[in-house]
């Protein structure tokens, strides 16, 4: 119990500090902002508290899922993306008509996936033919669109902090309270990518956060390096080492990502 509650502190704390530096780099940057989006950052806690509490065989049993639950997140994107056409004048509406259709995506698919027995070979062409899909489908975003943005005030910052705090308790509320079963669709959930796109999509409308989705369409692959290094690295080096150097490998793939 004391282990799952500093859980939810550590993820909220994290989330919150992750989320704001994500909408001030994808206000300078927002393909950066995209690319860093799809490092494990609130998933790699997750999976390291799952090792320490539950073992690396339990893990390694709820990769597949992770992996595949991917392919929720990036549905999640599209929905937005999607839901954010309209409205675009109106800044709550265009915000609640985003926020819905990426919701009834995220739980159409994930619901879609939890039908089935997935195996790790099974999850790897679920999410293959995901990112391909999702890459295709939001290729005409252009990437180099030119914004006026205003400078953040102290107001702004402070309603960011709360607002994401809101969100990070409310998704991991409803994740408890939802069952093991949900609770488990909902680890999947883009924690972070959420907030981010509703502030975005709130302070600039469509200007900014359609070039963070298109680019967080395949910096998800980060996603997939980190639980495929679990799988390899925790059996044999533990749960510390195996979360560090996991984390280091996913720094420099990003890198490497951004350079391609």
């Amino acid at each position: 119990m004391a282990t799952s509650f500093y859980l939810i502190i550590l993820k909220t704390v994290v989330s919150i500090l992750v989320v704001l530096g994500l909408v001030y780099i994808s206000e300078k940057n927002p393909k950066i902002g995209g690319l860093l989006a799809g490092l494990p950052l609130g998933t790699g806690i997750v999976i390291f508290f799952y090792g320490i509490e539950q073992g690396p065989h339990f893990v390694m049993q709820s990769i597949p899922y992770g992996i595949s639950g991917l392919v929720s997140s990036l549905s999640f994107i599209i929905g937005f993306y999607n839901g954010g056409k309209y409205f675009i004048k109106q800044p709550v509406l265009h915000v609640t008509s985003a926020l819905l259709f990426s919701l009834i995506a995220f739980f159409s698919v994930s619901y879609f996936l939890s039908l089935f027995n997935i195996t790790l070979i099974a999850s790897l062409l679920i999410f293959i033919v995901g990112v391909v899909l999702a890459t295709l489908y939001l290729n005409h975003i252009p990437i180099n669109k030119k914004v006026t943005k205003p400078k953040p005030t102290l107001y702004t910052m402070s309603f960011r902090a709360l607002f994401v705090t809101a969100i990070i308790l409310l998704i991991t509320g409803t994740a408890k309270l939802m069952g093991t079963q949900w609770a488990g669709v909902m680890a999947s959930f883009p924690t972070a990518v959420c907030p981010l796109l509703i502030i975005l999509a709130y302070s600039y409308k469509d200007e900014l956060y359609p070039i963070v989705i298109k680019t967080f369409s395949y910096s998800i692959s980060t996603l997939l390096v980190f639980y495929l290094l679990v799988l390899w690295l925790f059996p044999t080096m533990g749960v510390y080492s195996g979360t560090l150097i996991a984390y280091l490998v996913c720094f420099i793939y990003t890198y490497f990502l951004k350079k391609i």
